[in-house]
């Protein structure tokens, strides 16, 4: 491998560093969590400690100490002082509000700003009096640019914002201005700046560390309140990781996603669109396949094998028996769109450095390489929320039949609830049977074309907050409607 070859590809590592940086504060977090237990309640401490054997805490851990280990091992190769004054941009002020006093008759006063020109989103000036202001001249490509010198009066500010496109009127590791005052008098200048991080993307760390954070803390709350409905979770979620089914669905889809670098879609420099649908989709299914494996083997096999029967010959109601069911669905779900989905974020990283490459295009910079990962979160988030609604589905179905019937129904509810929005849009039609059958479909089944937003992940359209709270408000609603017919095919299941 040439150096040059080797260079291109340390491109692609800065993001994925963030993200091991990130898992990594989770688990130093995590781990002091614990400490601060043990040294408060060394009884729950120790049953925390025991929790790593339960299905879901320890592959968990095993993925944030494998993402730790790999951002310690990139950490000599990515751009730590771009990526620290970004990240220290995001927690300190960025509000920059400072008065010169210009000297009488001063011709090119000289007057440092201790700003960052990378990190000026917006700047305004305004005097007391006229005033002329000269910014630096920055250079684009090999010619100078000339930057008009600024003429301000005691009642027109000057504003320059980094939205509106024009020419940065400065260059250099520091700002500059310089002054002339033609009168006899000295002139107030205020000088205003709004500041950004020069590289947003450092974000990607404290998010992912707040994810991670944010996930543990709630399974820790959900093992200490419905611990009878949480038990259950454990043991399905156990039940799960044991078959054979999700070591495959692991092992095929990291490999697959890998392959997706290399793999040509001759999209003329486009491929990392089709790499980011590709995988998205990928994920999806693997998952689906999983969470139906596991659900007929932990219900429908359980019931006709006469284990549920033993099960809730405990104190264990029916309704707990399900809901723990579902909650074990749900983390085996989430554990497979954590590990893959960790992959897909790193291979993302890594097209965009092979499609230049490949492409003979101007080798991209890390922040571009980010960008392009970041699209793929909110996608990991609405096709994890279509796979929970699917588990319910599952569940539900599991209660009468077996795996091959279990597996036929899902998969096909997952096909017409893609197809729903055509076959309404078919009922338009002059057929009354087209119409009542895409009516009907509209209403039964869910409109999984909600949680489809290939397409604005493709096209790196950004998806706001709020259309990810209605997704996850109708997953939860169709989800209880599934888990309420499950309860009722269940509660009259005779399990003897």
């Amino acid at each position: 491998m040439s150096p040059l070859f080797a260079n291109r590809w340390l491109i692609a590592l800065p993001p994925i560093w963030l993200v091991g940086m990130g898992a990594l504060l989770a688990m130093l977090g995590i781990l002091l969590s614990w400490g601060l237990l043990a040294a408060a309640r060394p009884r729950a401490a120790a049953e925390a400690r025991l929790s790593l054997g339960d299905g879901f805490a320890g592959p968990l851990a095993w993925l944030l100490l494998g993402l730790a280990a790999l951002a310690i091992a990139f950490t000599p190769l990515v751009p730590l002082g771009q990526i620290g004054r970004s990240l220290q941009r995001l927690v300190s002020a960025n509000d920059f509000d400072r008065t010169i006093t210009v000297l009488p008759r001063a011709n090119l006063q000289e007057i440092q700003l201790d700003l960052r020109p990378q990190e000026i989103e917006s700047i305004t000036l305004e005097s007391d009096a006229p005033l002329t202001v000269r910014t630096q001249q920055p250079i684009e490509g090999f010619a100078l640019v000339k930057v008009p010198d600024v003429d301000l009066s005691a009642s027109t500010p000057w504003t320059w914002t980094r939205a509106t496109g024009v020419t940065s009127p400065f260059l250099g590791r520091r700002a500059k201005l310089e002054a002339t005052n033609a009168a006899d008098q000295p002139v107030e200048l205020r000088v205003r700046s709004r500041l950004a991080p020069e590289f947003p993307q450092a974000g990607i760390l404290p998010w992912t560390a707040a994810v991670f954070l944010a996930i543990a803390g709630a399974y820790a709350l959900f093992r200490l309140v419905p611990r009878r409905i949480a038990a259950v979770a454990s043991t399905t979620c156990k039940e799960a990781i044991g078959q054979p089914v999700f070591a495959v669905a692991l092992i095929v889809g990291a490999v697959l996603l890998l392959a997706f670098i290399v793999i040509p879609y001759n999209t003329f420099g486009e491929d990392v669109k089709m790499l980011k649908d590709s995988g998205l989709t990928l994920i999806k299914v693997l998952a689906l396949l999983v969470v139906v494996w596991t659900a007929s083997v932990a219900v429908a096999d359980e019931i006709e094998g006469r284990t549920a029967l033993t099960v809730l010959s405990k104190p264990l109601t029916r309704p707990q028996f399900i809901l723990g069911k579902f909650a074990g669905l749900a983390l085996v779900a989430l554990l497979v769109f954590l590990i893959l989905g960790s992959v897909l974020m790193a291979t993302t990283s890594l097209k965009v450095v092979y499609d230049a490459r490949e492409g003979a295009k101007v080798d991209p910079v890390w922040r571009d390489c980010a960008d392009e990962m970041i699209t793929v979160a909110p996608g990991l988030v609405l096709s994890l929320l279509e796979t929970v609604l699917l588990a319910a589905v599952s569940l539900a179905v599991s209660t009468r039949l077996g795996m091959v019937p279990n597996l036929i129904i899902c998969f096909t509810v997952y096909a017409l609830g893609h197809l729903v929005p055509l076959i309404v849009q078919s009922s338009v039609g002059k057929f009354a049977i087209v119409r009542f059958v895409g009516q009907l479909f509209a209403t039964i089944l869910p409109v999984l074309e909600h949680f489809t937003i290939e397409a604005a992940v493709v096209g790196g359209v950004p998806v706001p907050w709020s259309y990810l709270a209605w997704a996850a408000l109708y997953a939860g609603l169709y989800s209880a409607v599934a888990l309420l017919v499950a309860l009722v095919l269940f509660q009259n299941r005779d399990l003897a």
